[in-house]
């Protein structure tokens, strides 16, 4: 797992010492995220570097229409109720045709908004490593059964590549598991980032 010191992440984010550690008592950010470690200057403290810096970019963005205490709400929440199809068709979020794709690989009809918020993440890697429809079809019939595990929103979200394909991973709480030379994490946040990412951009307040 990559970190980022404290030093670097308050330089890189533009936020503040207390900004920061309000977020942590705001239980906006994990206590278990704040990891001290000694250092040639002392004690530092050091974080799981994308986890923080997409909760960080999250928090920003929800704190300047939302309360702490709604922030934390959206943040610790995916949200339970399930989404129908005429629905998640109406937030405009993902690629056309794809829930068509879904219901011939199996017969899933409503949506918790983390399934979505996955699927928009599996969508968009696709187009970043210009994967073709079968590439991406063939990752999304593999990552349809782990919709059905329980999680929360402290789950992360791990995409790996073995042997050129991607594969999705749910890892529950802070730990992320750790793999052999044979596997390269491609990209790792959390289910709550995802959803409140996409409840920002795309969703609205509903």
């Amino acid at each position: 797992m990559t970190e980022i010191s404290k030093k670097e992440l308050l330089e890189r984010t533009g936020i503040s010492y207390g900004q920061l550690y309000r977020w942590k008592r705001e239980r906006l950010i994990p206590e278990e995220w704040f990891v001290k470690r000694s250092a040639i200057t002392g004690q530092e403290t050091y974080f799981p570097k994308e986890q923080i810096l997409d909760r960080i970019e999250a928090i920003l963005d929800l704190k300047e229409d939302h309360s702490l205490e709604e922030i934390r709400s959206i943040l610790a929440s995916e949200h339970s109720a399930l989404l129908g199809r005429k629905r998640v068709l109406g937030m405009d979020v993902l690629p056309a045709g794809i829930l068509d794709r879904i219901d011939c690989l199996r017969d899933k009809k409503e949506f918790r908004r983390g399934d979505i918020a996955v699927l928009v993440m599996l969508s968009e890697l696709a187009a970043q490593r210009n994967l073709s429809q079968d590439q991406l079809d063939q990752l999304i019939e593999r990552s349809l059964p782990l919709f059905d595990k329980d999680r929360s929103a402290d789950t992360a979200v791990i995409v790996i590549e073995v042997a050129g394909a991607l594969h999705l991973v749910l890892s529950r709480g802070v730990r992320l598991p750790l793999f052999d030379q044979g596997i390269t994490p491609v990209c790792t946040t959390s289910l709550a980032d995802l959803v409140a990412k996409i409840r920002i951009a795309r969703f609205g307040d509903d």
